[in-house]
C-alpha cells in the first residue's frame, strides 16, 4: 500500500518518518498541559475512538460516556507512551479494555444453558464465521447477541480474529497477554461460538 501518491515525489518513509514526529510532538505538547494540544488530540482521535468502541460492542448505549473514559485513560497515560506502537494502535488497545470494562458489567445474567461442544471437524466445516455473518446486516443483532453470551475475554479475541483480522501476536499486544494464552482462547471461543450459532438456528 502506498503512503503518498508517486506524484508528490515524496518517498513514503518520508512521510511516515514525517507522521511520527508530528505524533510525537502533539504527544509532547499534550504532557505539557496545552489546552490547544488536548483539543487536537480528541478531535483527531474521538470518532474512530467511537467507532471502534461501537464495533466492539454491538451498541451505542453509553457510547459518549465510554469515549470520555478511554480518553481519561489515554491522557493519564501518555506520559507513559513510548511509541513502540503507534498512537491509533495504542488508543485502540484502550478502546478493547474499555471494552471489556463494558462487558463484564453487563454479563450481570445467568449463564447459558448447557449445550454440546462442537467436534473439531464440525469447526472447520461451517461455512459461517463470524466476520461473514456480520457482513450480512439482518445478521448483525445475532452476531452480538451470541457474543454477548460468551465470556468477556474469550469473545474479545474471537471478535479482534475473526472479524478485525489481527493476528495473534497483533491481539496479544491489544489485550495485554501472551500469544499462546489468546491462542487456547481464541480456539475455545470458536468453539462456543458455532454451538451457539447451531443451537439458535436448530
Amino acid at each position: 500500500m502506498r503512503l503518498v501518491s508517486s506524484s508528490s515525489g515524496e518517498h513514503p518513509a518520508i512521510g511516515v518518518d514525517a507522521d511520527r514526529r508530528a505524533e510525537a510532538e502533539l504527544i509532547r505538547r499534550c504532557i505539557a498541559g496545552e489546552r490547544s494540544a488536548e483539543e487536537e488530540f480528541y478531535r483527531g482521535n474521538c470518532r474512530q475512538v467511537a467507532a471502534n468502541l461501537f464495533r466492539v460492542l454491538g451498541d451505542r448505549s453509553d457510547l459518549d460516556d465510554l469515549v470520555q473514559e478511554v480518553f481519561v485513560i489515554a491522557f493519564r497515560g501518555l506520559p507513559r507512551f513510548r511509541q513502540e506502537a503507534r498512537l491509533s494502535t495504542w488508543l485502540y488497545r484502550i478502546c478493547v479494555n474499555v471494552a471489556l470494562g463494558r462487558i463484564r458489567q453487563r454479563v450481570r445474567k445467568p449463564p447459558p444453558i448447557l449445550r454440546a461442544e462442537p467436534e473439531a471437524d464440525d469447526l472447520r466445516a461451517s461455512p459461517d464465521n463470524p466476520e461473514s455473518l456480520l457482513s450480512r446486516e439482518q445478521n448483525k443483532a445475532k452476531v452480538y447477541r451470541l457474543l454477548d453470551q460468551i465470556s468477556a475475554k474469550k469473545r474479545m479475541v474471537l471478535y479482534l480474529h475473526e472479524i478485525e483480522g489481527h493476528d495473534l501476536k497483533e491481539i496479544a499486544y491489544l489485550v495485554d497477554a501472551n500469544p499462546v494464552t489468546v491462542r487456547t482462547r481464541l480456539f475455545y471461543a470458536r468453539k462456543e461460538f458455532y454451538s451457539l450459532l447451531a443451537e439458535d438456528e436448530a
